[in-house]
């Protein structure tokens, strides 16, 4: 009775230490399986752009205001709404990186955290004919920076299968220099706050005296636009809109891309090859670092040959 009463047991005894056994080793998959996914930090992504023509802005779907330059003779412009390439300018000195965004919040991946683009230097490749209202034209260079009002927000969703998705909605300053006479004007996308219209004369020949007086609103002003002449008599025109009038006359630039690349170069995330960024109106060809050096040093091996 004795010996049949241990065989009885025996089998039980031995499925228990199965299961403990199967348990141990689901539990080491499972950890193995969570430590396989990464933590992606926050931190700053380097872009550089080159000057293929990949990257423009297009104003067919916002132009640029009739009246935003003024011609020598006083005339004012037509409406511009032309597609412009663009090149990126570095942000600093020694560098090539033209464009920077940030991942603000550390990534369990696949997560998701917010973007802010802290950098933004990009130039026209070629000057932008404007044509005035007397049938004159004037050549500007174009500058395109971030708006001095509104941040430049989105998303970025990174996914585990290497490929992430973002948003971005930036709203860019445009800075225009005119190739006859070094004169400036700016225009703004995010100045929609209702900044006082003020016209200031400053006569250097006087000291330097700040004269501000109020000048009329315009009929149409989708963006804040400033005037500087830097010639002696130093003319500066702001014209504010209310909130309701940017948001609707002046949209922002909203820049999305699907199932881009990603991986971790040396435990950090990074892009390695170009992604493009783009809208209809608009499209921004963001390459990473080093991208610049290899092109030039490709075109030099092609001269040699």
């Amino acid at each position: 009775m004795k010996e049949i009463t241990r065989k009885l047991y025996k089998k039980p005894v031995m499925l228990v230490l199965a299961l403990l056994v199967g348990a141990v080793v689901l539990v080491g998959v499972s950890n193995r399986s969570r430590a396989a996914l990464p933590i992606v930090e926050k931190g700053d992504d380097l872009f550089e752009t080159t000057g293929d023509g990949s990257t423009y802005h297009n104003f067919g779907n916002a132009p640029i205001p009739a009246g935003t330059f003024t011609s020598n003779s006083g005339s004012p412009s037509l409406a511009y709404s032309q597609n412009v390439p663009l090149v990126g300018k570095p942000l600093a000195t020694g560098s090539d990186t033209d464009t920077i965004i940030s991942r603000n919040e550390d990534v369990n991946v696949p997560g998701t955290t917010s973007l802010t683009m802290t950098g933004l230097s990009l130039d026209s490749i070629s000057p932008l004919t404007i044509t005035y209202a007397n049938g004159t034209t004037e050549q500007w260079k174009m500058h395109v920076s971030l708006s001095a009002f509104k941040s430049s927000t989105g998303s970025m969703t990174i996914h585990s299968g290497g490929t992430f998705d973002s948003t971005l909605k930036v709203w860019p300053k445009f800075t225009f220099t005119s190739q006859l006479d070094g004169d400036t004007v700016t225009y703004d996308t995010g100045a929609g706050s209702g900044l006082a219209a003020l016209s200031s004369a400053i006569d250097f020949n006087e000291g330097g005296v700040v004269v501000e007086e109020p000048v009329p609103m315009p009929t149409v002003a989708p963006c804040a636009v400033a005037h500087d002449d830097t010639s002696t008599f130093a003319n500066a025109t702001v014209v504010g809109v209310s909130d309701t009038a940017a948001a609707s006359s002046c949209p922002p630039v909203t820049l999305t891309s699907s199932n881009s690349p990603w991986q971790l170069c040396n435990g950090k995330f990074c892009i390695p090859r170009p992604i493009p960024e783009e809208e209809l109106w608009a499209r921004h060809l963001a390459s990473p670092p080093g991208t610049k050096k290899k092109i030039a040093v490709k075109v030099i091996g092609d001269a040699v040959q």
